[in-house]
């Protein structure tokens, strides 16, 4: 069997602090195939840009990958050069679409030049050729094609989102890394850069990872996903794995809490108390202070992310995967007059 596109191995990253080092990303792994598209799922600040970051050699320079590895067609290239990573893995193969495009564009360039640029670093178009392949990703994500000679500071925000997808999708790379990518669109602009994807999916079987803290975005256009808390994937397999039988408590609380238009009355959930901040080495779930159904066990090691049913592709970290649905539906259950609900 050939290798995975991506392979994500037991990787943890920390970031350096005066009060010790922050860990980031506590022993995540999850693979990614050609043609593939993965969700990677959870609140704000569990990991999922880091990881995003981190494959593409964009760590902040306080952050490191303190083990573990990241394998592109069963190639290690979580240790490479910034050349490396420049000449062999940036916007051919891996493109990041990231959550600042005010930030990610450079302030002094016109956009043909910044895109000009990377054609030339990567490829053997020509400038004139460039500038076409530009012209018809303007179009692609509903910018006019005269406006590539504009400055950053000449598009809206959302302008300079569609900005960034168009770079990201000018090389068709291998992988699209797609960090929040339509928070700043209207709908009728998501569906139009999805329809795009998926046209490049069905040409060139490009993947994709979107990283997003929707749950319902990724069920909706995903393959499979993984749900992350606190630096550690709670649970990953196929979104129909994970929207049918969730089997980590973070998975059914956070599933709980979005709008299911199947059933549009019903109360939506909550998720009590904030994710911890983790210094150092990781010996315990980062759930267990918000888990309903949490155990000592859950405080006392780091659960390991195991096969749920057998199925060896759809894992969990809790130590009560195999009893929590069932814990959850108790729990829910409102009981009989005069009973305990025990």
């Amino acid at each position: 069997m050939s290798a995975p596109l991506l392979e994500v191995e037991d990787l943890t990253i920390q970031y350096s602090t005066s009060e010790g080092p922050v860990t980031a990303v506590s022993n995540a792994s999850f693979t990614v195939d050609r043609s593939e598209y993965f969700g990677l799922v959870g609140e704000s600040g569990c990991g999922k840009s880091t990881i995003a970051k981190a494959l593409v050699g964009g760590l902040d320079d306080n952050g490191y990958v303190e083990s573990g590895t990241i394998s592109l067609r069963g190639t290690e290239i979580q240790d490479f050069s910034e050349r490396e990573w420049n000449e062999e893995v940036r916007w051919d193969d891996i493109s990041l679409i990231p959550q600042s495009s005010m930030n990610s564009l450079d302030p002094l360039g016109r956009m043909s030049d910044q895109a000009v640029e990377i054609a030339q670093t990567h490829t053997d178009m020509t400038r004139e050729e460039a500038l076409d392949r530009f012209r018809e990703l303007f179009e692609i994500v509903g910018l006019q094609p005269e406006r590539i000679d504009e400055y950053p500071h000449q598009f809206s925000g959302g302008m300079s989102q569609r900005v960034i997808i168009a770079l990201a999708l000018y090389l068709d790379p291998d992988l699209i890394i797609a960090d929040e990518p339509t928070t700043a669109l209207d709908v009728i602009m998501q569906d139009q850069v999805f329809r795009h994807l998926d046209q490049l999916r069905d040409e060139f079987d490009t993947s994709m990872i979107l990283i997003t803290h929707d749950i319902s975005l990724v069920f909706e256009s995903c393959d499979s996903m993984a749900v992350m808390h606190a630096g550690q994937i709670a649970e990953t397999g196929s979104v129909f794995d994970l929207y049918d039988e969730p089997r980590h408590p973070y998975s059914i609380l956070l599933q709980e809490s979005f709008p299911d238009v199947s059933d549009p009355e019903r109360e939506l959930g909550t998720i009590d108390g904030t994710p911890p901040q983790l210094f150092g080495d990781v010996s315990e779930c980062s759930f267990a202070d918000r888990c309903p159904w949490a155990v000592e066990e859950c405080t006392a090691s780091e659960p390991p992310l195991e096969p749920i049913d057998g199925n060896p592709d759809h894992r969990g970290a809790c130590f009560r995967r195999d009893e929590v649905h069932e814990l959850y539906e108790r729990d829910r259950t409102p009981s009989p007059a005069g009973g305990d609900g025990a």
